[in-house]
């Protein structure tokens, strides 16, 4: 019968409310943490029990009552001389020559166990370090934890400042020089937060706002509250904001081992016939078909969008994927050559390889057949990365072309945890295309990762879309085209409206019609079927939709919005953001220069055509653009002066899957759909033959 081991958390701190009504004390933290690392090793039968113990009240344990101890973070400083800390640090000198049993210490409990040895503790020379880091393990570090980093939570101004005696130091941060301690058998410690979780990290950051951190830190440790670290996969409903998803991410060495497993089946997988491939994709989207309500029920679940047009996301995908089965025999067939007598000449289009295809969470089905029914049709494997916003998604398209019968390890699910990882993972030799989803940021980072290495980069970016409503425009009509064009999936579309520019002679009456149009609008529980405006994604977003709000009234713009009694009241919780119409706005503002990606409408008057293309084309991004007219002969000669990839005419916000879709500027890198939707998943071999010799 295996031994118990008995671990005592010694809590140096209590926890905050919001954290402790959902998670308990540190004691049933830690204890959630070992039960799931004990549950994900292999071929253990260990036991384990935590007992809790409040030593800032001056309650330790004997040490005949524990096999091994862990100290807490604290938001307590670690070199001050209150009595309990001094209490602390001789309690644990004592065990440590008392005793060999282990003893483990996270953030200040790394912290005191320096200062029991010996060791200086202090402000750290670099500052507060908040949120997901990047920990760069030394020679030490690797070989004790077989990584080569990690990526876990921080929050602390105060560092150890110098190795004890007989230990040795297992890696460094950005912003501190000491971020673990190791004696072997021992003692190990670390300064970060392995318990803390994007959901932790953001009710702290939340409650010390204002009283610890400034507006600025608060800001950059929200921009990182909820990046997956150590490789931990979490998915938080945007209308709960409770964990719907969790699991141990995929390290940057297991998904070597799958890109090495998919550059095998790609020797086979590309002498399969078109035929068969089209087949195996046939039946997978039968199968996604058939499970339609319980798959839009996940969507809402995972990123917010009302349950009301979910599925419509899933019967759209369909409709995407067939026009590639539809178009694939044209376009992967050869392109002939001159016909020339006694020669041969032609250019095939052959697989390109295993393909990395990064998705996005906004619309996930739509997004990520884009990339991947091409790629499975031409003869490429593919490494799925979902956004951990949406990761049922690539789990449930592999259970869809598992059931259809695609070849072992031709499509692979990579749940990666973090941006290090990903931008680890695409520098692979034996990926030889990438496919990236996302914010403009994320994709100039994919790109700087895959600069020492020629491999195609397909980059589908942010937006900052406009529309230009003419003179002769049929108000009421466009108004509402309008507003769904910019409220609809809570304004998270890269080609959703963002700025509406109005010629001053229809200016008033328009933002009557536009009022009308959302105070028709209900905000609530994505759930309910009569909402049409959920949640935003994060905490993250809605701070930074409120900014932009909060930027353009400091600076003139005026709050035209129509009473809504779902707007003023929405649901207690989650992450809601009622949508915002904004007048008298113009271009020193941010809601008119970058991406807002949130439920705002911001209106600008214009004189005539000219000022309106103008200001359409002043912007970094390029995706999309609408113009609105009775006069489509005029829209005509204007579509020529938009800087943009897609300039629709009386619409917007409607890709078609037989145009391409391309973004200008900042938005984008190469195209996917439409009639070049192939050509990024082949390469072009030429083949120049002389029938006889001599």
């Amino acid at each position: 019968m295996p031994r118990t081991f008995r671990i005592a958390v010694l809590e140096c701190d209590t926890v905050i409310d919001t954290i402790k009504a959902t998670r308990g004390l540190y004691g049933d933290i830690f204890r959630d943490l070992i039960t799931r690392g004990v549950t994900s090793i292999k071929d253990t039968d260990a036991n384990f029990e935590v007992s809790s113990w409040d030593v800032v009240k001056g309650i330790f344990p004997a040490a005949d009552d524990f096999d091994g101890l862990l100290l807490s973070g604290s938001r307590h400083t670690a070199f001050e001389n209150d009595p309990w800390i001094l209490k602390l640090v001789e309690y644990l000198q004592d065990i440590f020559k008392s005793t060999e049993k282990p003893v483990v210490g996270i953030c200040f409990g790394h912290q005191i166990i320096a200062r029991a040895l010996g060791a200086k503790v202090g402000v750290s020379p670099g500052g507060w370090e908040i949120s997901v880091e990047n920990i760069n393990l030394n020679g030490e570090g690797q070989k004790l934890l077989g990584v080569p980093s990690l990526n876990l939570h921080q929050m602390h101004r105060d560092a150890v400042l110098e190795v004890p005696k007989d230990c040795i130091s297992i890696g460094s941060s950005p912003r501190c020089s000491i971020q673990g301690l190791y004696r072997p058998g021992k003692i190990l410690t670390v300064q970060a937060h392995p318990e803390f979780d994007g959901f932790i990290m953001t009710n702290i950051l939340n409650f010390r706002r204002g009283v610890v951190f400034d507006e600025d830190m608060y800001k950059e440790g929200m921009s990182r509250a909820e990046d997956s670290h150590d490789g931990v996969i979490e998915c938080f409903s945007p209308s709960t904001r409770e964990i719907i998803f969790k699991h141990d991410g995929v390290s940057v060495d297991e998904a070597r081992v799958l890109v090495d497993r998919s550059h095998e089946a790609f020797k086979t997988y590309r002498k399969t016939s078109l035929a068969e491939r089209k087949a195996i994709m046939t039946k997978a989207l039968d199968y996604l078909t058939s499970q339609e309500d319980v798959l839009a029920k996940e969507l809402t679940s995972q990123m917010g969008r009302p349950i009301s047009a979910a599925a419509s996301e899933l019967r759209t995908m369909r409709k995407r994927a067939e026009y590639f089965l539809e178009t694939a025999e044209e376009a992967l067939s050869n392109i002939p050559g001159k016909v020339e007598d006694g020669f041969e000449r032609w250019v095939s289009r052959v697989p390109i390889g295993p393909v990395f295809i990064s998705s996005a969470w906004n619309f996930p089905w739509l997004i990520t057949i884009n990339t991947l029914a091409p790629a499975l049709l031409a003869g490429d494997t593919v490494l799925l990365k979902p956004s951990p916003q949406t990761p049922l998604v690539g789990d449930r398209l592999k259970e869809a072309f598992d059931h259809a019968g695609l070849p072992k390890d031709v499509l692979q699910i990579l749940h990666l945890g973090g941006r290090h990882e990903l931008q680890a993972v695409v520098q692979f030799p034996k990926i030889r295309q990438v496919c990236f989803t996302g914010s403009t940021g994320g994709g100039l980072a994919i790109r700087r990762a895959t600069a020492d290495r020629v491999v195609p980069v397909n980059l589908e970016l942010g937006g900052n879309d406009p529309a230009y409503v003419r003179a002769d425009a049929d108000i009421a009509w466009t108004a509402g085209n309008i507003v769904d064009g910019a409220i609809f999936n809570s304004g998270q579309s890269c080609c959703g409206l963002e700025r509406v520019y109005v010629h001053e002679s229809i200016h008033d009456e328009f933002v009557a019609a536009l009022q009308k149009e959302l105070a028709s609008y209900t905000l609530g529980d994505p759930f309910d079927k009569s909402t049409n405006v959920g949640p935003v994604v994060s905490p993250r977003a809605a701070q930074e939709i409120e900014a932009q709000v909060t930027d353009a009234l400091n600076k003139g713009a005026v709050d035209a919005t129509p009473p809504n009694a779902s707007f003023a009241s929405p649901p207690n919780t989650g992450t809601y953001v009622a949508p915002r119409l904004l007048i008298n706005v113009n271009h020193d503002m941010q809601v008119m220069r970058d991406e807002t990606f949130g439920p705002l409408l911001p209106v600008m008057k214009v004189r005539d055509d000219a000022e309106a293309v103008e200001l359409m084309n002043d912007s970094n991004f390029g995706l999309t653009a609408s113009i609105w007219t009775k006069d489509v002969d005029v829209a005509r000669g204007l579509q020529d002066e938009v800087e943009a990839g897609t300039v629709f005419i009386n619409r917007c916000d409607f890709p078609s899957p037989d145009l391409s879709w391309i973004g200008w500027k900042d938005s984008g890198l190469g195209s996917t759909l439409g009639p070049r939707g192939f050509d990024g998943f082949t390469t072009l071999k030429s083949h120049h033959i002389r029938l006889k010799q001599g």
